[in-house]
């Protein structure tokens, strides 16, 4: 028995899928990575940034330094700078992993549950075929909004201010 144009037409498009899907695979293996480093790097920035500003108070302490308690204060700015950085562009890769996440959940609602949908079938068609493909280049760069709403709280709220309030005291104190 032949098969009919519409399912040979409907076994084109099930392949096209599946090249889709493999390609959101191979993104949400990227975007995972790009998770990983963006961690990796949060942490290795804060370990540095703290060792640093100890150093350098310690040093302001020893000398009775006002040059190097500011300098103190400076080394806290400059690390919960690149942290907040490092920590907005961890949650925006996080929205992105769960966005593909969710496509992938469609594909399997797709072949399982909504196999017999017309309208979902072509829904998650359609949410499969308008994905921008490409973690690097759909991460804009974190605006003044995104660092002030860095996370995890207590180290940008309570750590960086107590280590910059430790360095406005030794300032106060040696001036």
């Amino acid at each position: 028995m032949e098969r009919s144009e519409s399912e040979l037409d409907e076994g084109r498009q099930l392949e096209r899928e599946k090249s889709l899907v493999e390609l959101i695979r191979v993104d949400y293996d990227a975007t995972l990575r790009a998770l990983s480093g963006f961690i990796s790097t949060g942490g290795q920035i804060r370990a540095i940034g703290v060792a640093a500003w100890a150093v350098v108070l310690g040093l302001a302490v020893g000398d009775k330094s006002v040059a190097l308690a500011a300098l103190a204060a400076a080394v806290v700015i400059v690390f919960a700078y690149g942290d907040a950085y490092h920590a907005a562009l961890y949650r925006r890769a996080l929205g992105r992993a769960i966005r593909l996440e969710g496509l992938l959940d469609a594909w399997v609602d797709r072949l399982g549950i909504d196999a017999d949908d017309p309208d979902a079938v072509v829904r998650s068609r359609a949410k499969l075929e308008m994905h921008r493909f490409g973690v690097h280049r759909s991460l804009r760069h974190p605006s003044v909004s995104d660092l002030i709403a860095a996370k995890p709280r207590p180290i940008f709220w309570v750590m960086y201010p107590g280590l910059f309030s430790a360095s406005l005291v030794a300032i106060a104190l040696y001036a």
